[in-house]
């Protein structure tokens, strides 16, 4: 078993080998790959799985903290990497110990997905040729998610041994260290020494001058000689520790972090955490910290039988999906790489919405809560949005952070320096039919209605006002059109009518009208108050409507045109799949611009079938579905799970499971080849709805009500998961393909 491989203390906290996930060779090229899969989130704050010796390299080390963006010099605002306070430096006569240490022995380092520990270990050489075991467990608590605990084990195998430490929190980090033309510093120190407890560093964003406070302290029985100063950027705490031949000694590093954002007395507040902690002491934070992630599996698993690699990699998922929100804060929300790494700067997309928030409305719709309102907050920053690109209502940007504005770059900068002009905000418009998408989920799945009252049905009006605004009458086709957009499928942009996009507008409207309905029968004074706040007539609805039932939609008997032009274009598609199983792009079309092959980046046509799906014949939707199969390389995380989850209600059993597998593996298996840059949030999510409402086929009816139509792989025998039905805990059993709902207690 794995656990056997660290000392009886580790060992008696890990979790048996099917919820560990283990790295057991050191591999530099790999190395920035396992520190994204080993990044721990409380909720509040995450912190990639860097080595807490500091030696290994390449490491980029990072410390993100829920809405604390800035710009500066960067092309957007962007989670800003804060201060590292995750190391714990060894020194034996001078010589730093740790994995790039000459003559390691062994080595491994294990994520325990069931209690959100990591845990590591490896055996050196010091200089003299002694032996050293090196293990470490570190956690970011659940149970008090502004705090971070390390637990360091030194034991010298061959002699007595005198290490030296460094308690560090390191203010040397940027963002995109290992890329200088992108390296950006987010902050500026204020002060750096000592604390009332071992070190502190106090430092603000650049831009609106946010305050952030980091202290950490060390305790150990064993410690010496104790000193604490500043050098640069860096604030250190240096002390002894003395240990006899083949004795272990152990210290423990507490961390606290604060900001402007909780609290006007930063300091005061990073002291008060500090003290608490030490107080309760390591061993009662270790078992708080494991009992709530007990609570969030007791709802978040997801039990498959019958596929034990699927089952691991699912819940390596979940556990990173399901860590990341936080639950206490409804003005923060999700990044298409989690809190994991700093690509796309921790901005909110579409993912959020159709792949990540399901998850959440089904099995925590308190956190499901907060990402949608999120969005709400945000509303009037839409609006502007909107007013300032000509519409009217409300558009909501493609890349969202704290502000609400749009912080998609109008430019981008290849890493050899070659710029080119990026049109995604300007085009990209359907992610204002997610948001409202999204939120009208919530409210079906869960029967909150009090959104509507705060703000949702004002959003959906708003949204559905700005699509109104967005069509242009066509005398040729006697029909509406949105013209100059892109759909899902981005490697075709700009174009005209996309199926996608013209589809989900006339949703949203059709949706909102309903919605108003509804509330104007249940709420007629709230529901006119609504409308006058807004200035939404009768006379303006009728518009919409009109317009609406006007769009131009091409022909859907068939295979139907992803948009206008499309069969214009020479055909190609898909013959090789590389070494991970992902299509190929044809070699009639390697070197022509995008818009002049038939190749998608991603489900365009199919990402409806996914979120419509009672609006096509099953005949119809198989005819696409094999069509644009064809034609899609899912250059895209969030692209295998929507053809598996398609694949699913269309029967198509192989070909589906194929999907996901890729969907399930892109982050065990890296086969996007982007994992250095954070995991693939959209993929996590999507992966749960594929199983969920694919294979177990999870949906509401007709009536709004819960329905199953099981249709499980050969490969598994049984799927157990938990979901919150309209506030009640229930356990949902799919075996012989029959669906088993009990309560929870």
């Amino acid at each position: 078993m794995l656990r056997n491989k660290f000392n009886q203390e580790i060992a008696s906290l890990l979790a048996q080998d099917n919820w560990l996930l283990a790295q057991e060779e050191y591999d530099r090229e790999e190395n920035l790959n396992w520190e994204s899969r080993f990044t721990l989130v409380s909720g509040y704050m995450s912190s990639r799985g860097s080595e807490i010796c500091g030696t290994s390299n390449p490491t980029l080390p990072a410390t993100y903290i829920h809405s604390i963006f800035d710009r500066s010099e960067a092309f957007m605002r962007e989670l800003a990497n804060m201060p590292d306070w995750a190391k714990l430096k060894v020194y034996v006569k001078r010589q730093p110990i740790g994995v790039e240490t000459k003559g390691m022995l062994d080595y491994i380092r294990v994520l325990d997905m069931k209690n959100g520990l990591l845990a590591s270990g490896y055996t050196v050489r010091d200089k003299s040729g002694a032996r050293i075991r090196v293990e470490s467990l570190k956690l970011l608590s659940r149970a008090h998610p502004q705090c971070g605990l390390i637990r360091l084990y030194l034991t010298p195998l061959d002699k007595d041994t005198q290490f030296e430490l460094e308690n560090l929190i390191d203010g040397t980090v940027t963002n995109f260290m290992d890329y200088p033309r992108f390296r950006t510093r987010h902050f500026e120190i204020s002060e750096n020494g000592q604390g009332k407890l071992g070190v502190y560093m106090q430092c603000h964003t650049r831009d609106f001058k946010t305050p952030v406070g980091i202290g950490a302290c060390v305790e150990s029985d064993k410690i010496s000689s104790r000193a604490i100063k500043s050098y640069g950027e860096v604030a250190c705490e240096f002390f002894d520790l003395y240990a006899k031949k083949d004795e272990t000694v152990r210290v423990d590093k507490f961390a606290a972090i604060a900001t402007g954002r909780d609290t006007d007395g930063v300091k005061w507040r990073v002291t008060r955490l500090l003290e608490d902690i030490t107080t309760r002491g390591a061993e009662a934070e270790i078992n708080a910290h494991i009992d709530k992630y007990q609570e969030l599996w007791h709802m978040g698993d997801l039990e498959i039988k019958g596929d034990d690699k699927m089952q691991k990699a699912m819940r390596f998922n979940i556990f990173h999906l399901m860590s990341t929100p936080n639950p206490y804060d409804d003005r923060v929300n999700v990044g298409p790489k989690l809190m994991h790494g700093e690509e796309y700067g921790g901005h909110a997309f579409w993912d959020t919405e159709l792949f990540c928030l399901p998850f959440f409305t089904w099995v925590f719709p308190e956190i499901a809560r907060n990402l949608v309102s999120y969005r709400g907050h945000l509303l009037d920053a839409a609006r502007r949005n909107a007013r300032d690109n000509g519409y009217l209502g409300a558009k909501y940007p493609w890349e969202s952070a704290d502000t609400g504005d749009e912080e998609c770059p109008s430019w981008t900068v290849e890493y050899d320096g070659t710029c080119y002009r990026c049109y995604v905000a300007d085009y990209e418009h359907h992610v204002t039919s997610a948001v409202a998408y999204g939120l009208v989920d919530y409210v079906r799945v869960t029967g909150d209605k009090s959104l509507f009252e705060d703000f949702g049905l004002e959003l959906l009006l708003e949204t559905a006002r700005f699509w109104c605004s967005r069509m242009t009458w066509s005398n040729e086709k006697q029909a509406y059109e949105i013209l100059q957009v892109t759909g899902p499928d981005e490697w075709h942009e700009p174009v005209d009518n996309n199926y996608y996009t013209n589809r989900m507008a006339v949703w949203n409207i059709h949706t909102a009208v309903d919605e108003l309905k509804a509330m104007q029968k249940a709420q007629p004074v709230l529901a006119q108050a609504i409308c006058r706040k807004i200035a939404l007539t009768d006379d303006e609805i009728k518009v919409w409507l009109d317009r609406a039932a006007k769009i131009y939609l091409p022909d859907t008997s068939g295979v139907i045109e992803q948009f206008e032009g499309y069969f214009d274009i020479p055909d190609a598609y898909v013959t090789q799949w590389d070494d991970k199983g992902m299509p190929l792009m044809p070699e009639s079309c390697v070197g022509k611009e995008r818009k002049n092959h038939p190749i998608l980046k991603q489900a365009d046509v199919v990402m409806l079938m996914k979120l419509l799906p009672d609006e096509l014949s099953l005949e119809v939707q198989r005819l696409n579905y094999d069509y644009y199969e064809k034609r899609t390389l899912h250059r895209s995380s969030l692209s295998p799970s929507v053809h598996a989850q398609v694949g699913v209600q269309l029967d198509l059993d192989e070909r589906a499971y194929q999907y996901l597998e890729r969907s399930c593996y892109v982050d065990i298996e890296n086969n996007q080849r982007n994992l250095r840059e954070g995991l693939h949030a959209a993929s996590t999510g999507g992966t749960w709805q594929a199983i969920v409402m694919g294979y177990c086929g999870m949906h509401l009816d007709k009536k709004g009500e819960l329905a199953f139509n099981p249709k499980l792989p050969k490969q598994w025998s049984k799927v157990r998961f938990r979901i919150k039905w309209r506030g009640q805990k229930k356990l949902v059993t799919i075996e012989n393909n029959q669906a088993t709902i009990s309560d929870l207690a």
